[in-house]
C-alpha cells in the first residue's frame, strides 16, 4: 500500500518589502532566499529613495 505524503498547512516563502515613507509594503513573494535577495538588490539599485528588506513569512495554503 502506497502512502501519500501529507500536504503542509502553510506555504513558506520570502517577501521583499519596501518602505516609501508610509510603512512597509509587500512588493513580491519569492520561493527561495537567494531569489528574494536578488530581487531586493534590483529594487535597491532602481529605487534609491526607498528602503528595502527581505522577511520570511508563512501563508495558509487556502489563501493562495
Amino acid at each position: 500500500m502506497a502512502t501519500r505524503k501529507k500536504q503542509t498547512k502553510y506555504w513558506y516563502g520570502y517577501v521583499v518589502q519596501g518602505n516609501y515613507g508610509y510603512g512597509w509594503d509587500d512588493l513580491t513573494y519569492e520561493n527561495t532566499l537567494k531569489e528574494a535577495k536578488t530581487t531586493a538588490k534590483e529594487y535597491r539599485e532602481n529605487e534609491r529613495m526607498a528602503r528595502h528588506r527581505v522577511i520570511q513569512r508563512r501563508i495558509l495554503r487556502s489563501e493562495m
